[in-house]
Order: structure tokens, then C-alpha cells, then sequence
């Protein structure tokens, strides 16, 4: 009577095992064998089929942004050359982005300053924006009054210069991904 073998005792599909290399006869390789990249052709089974009316384009993802640069972690002299303020829909807040050109060295760098996330962008008490504002208006905003973003174009600040080493979601960063940012504005300078 022969012993019957469970499934977990032998390796799947199920191939009995020669008994000595003399045994061993290796298969000859034919073209059914052969990788499966030489029986399909690419463009057949990988590309996107067209929608009715759609323009076709190049499968391949495209970066649209240019790289963030990364400076050594300092203090420096900067310009604010242009202000942006937009609502940041990946975050569903109002952001304002200040541009800053480095003092003489000329490299770009930003700083994104939260405006909170209702309808229209706020300023309140603790922000840094606010903060940003009276550094660079020279005193406090009146009750009511607009903070306008034009109060930081063509001023020279000392700001803290940092890297960002982390994702929004908290993870690290690659050391590929490390970029610089404006961390504070400490005092304006000029004018």
C-alpha cells in the first residue's frame, strides 16, 4: 500500500523530485517557454483606449513643477519680490505664498503662510501671517482694516531659512525631496 502525501508536504504544482543528478535531464527551451514580453506587442495590451472625442496623449506621466531649491539652514537677507494668496485645494485652506530672491546671492525661495479655511482667507490674532504683516507694515492693523498682501513687495526681511524634511502626512522626505523654506520672518531691513 503506498503512503498518500499531503498537500502541505510537497511543493506546488507537484514535481517529483529526481533521485540523483544523473537522473536530471534539463528541458530543452522552446518558444512557448520563452518570456512573456515576446508574445505581447506593448502598444496592444498597455495602452489607454481612447475616449469618444478625447485627444490622445502620451501614456507617460509629465512633472509640471519646478523643484523647491534647498539652501544650508540660516539666516539671511531676502527680497519679497511677488505675494500669492489662493485657496490650496489639496488642503482645502487659503494659503499666501510669499516669493523671496536671497540677498546678493539671488536664489528663490518661499514661505506658505496659513489663512485658515473658510470661505474667505483670515488673519486672526496667532497667525503668522498677521505677524508677517506687522513685521513688514511697522505696526499693528486697525480694527477692520484689509491686510494687504502688496505691504511686503520690494522690502528686504532677515528671515530663517530652514529645510523641510517631512510630508504633509508625516512621513520623511527622500534626501532627493528635501527642499528650503522661509521658517520665520525675523525684522524688515529696508525700506
Amino acid at each position: 500500500m503506498q503512503k498518500r502525501r499531503k498537500e502541505s508536504d510537497t511543493p506546488f504544482p507537484y514535481e517529483p523530485e529526481p533521485e540523483s543528478d544523473a537522473d536530471y535531464e534539463p528541458e530543452p527551451e522552446s518558444e512557448a517557454d520563452a518570456w512573456p514580453e515576446d508574445e505581447y506587442d506593448d502598444g496592444d495590451y498597455f495602452q489607454d483606449a481612447p475616449s469618444v472625442g478625447a485627444k490622445v496623449t502620451s501614456a507617460e506621466p509629465v512633472c509640471e513643477d519646478t523643484p523647491y531649491p534647498r539652501y544650508r539652514p540660516g539666516i539671511y537677507q531676502a527680497r519679497c519680490t511677488a505675494v500669492n494668496i489662493y485657496r490650496d485645494p489639496r488642503f482645502r485652506r487659503h494659503v499666501a505664498r510669499l516669493k523671496f530672491r536671497l540677498v546678493p546671492e539671488g536664489g528663490i525661495v518661499f514661505v506658505f503662510l496659513n489663512l485658515g479655511n473658510g470661505e474667505k482667507p483670515k488673519a486672526t490674532r496667532g497667525s503668522e501671517y498677521r505677524r508677517a504683516w506687522i513685521i513688514a507694515n511697522g505696526e499693528q492693523p486697525r480694527k477692520r482694516q484689509t491686510l494687504s498682501k502688496r505691504v511686503f513687495i520690494d522690502k528686504i526681511f532677515r528671515v530663517r531659512i530652514g529645510d523641510v524634511t517631512k510630508r504633509h502626512d508625516g512621513r520623511e522626505h527622500h534626501d532627493a525631496e528635501i527642499y528650503s523654506t522661509v521658517k520665520e520672518i525675523l525684522a524688515r531691513l529696508w525700506p
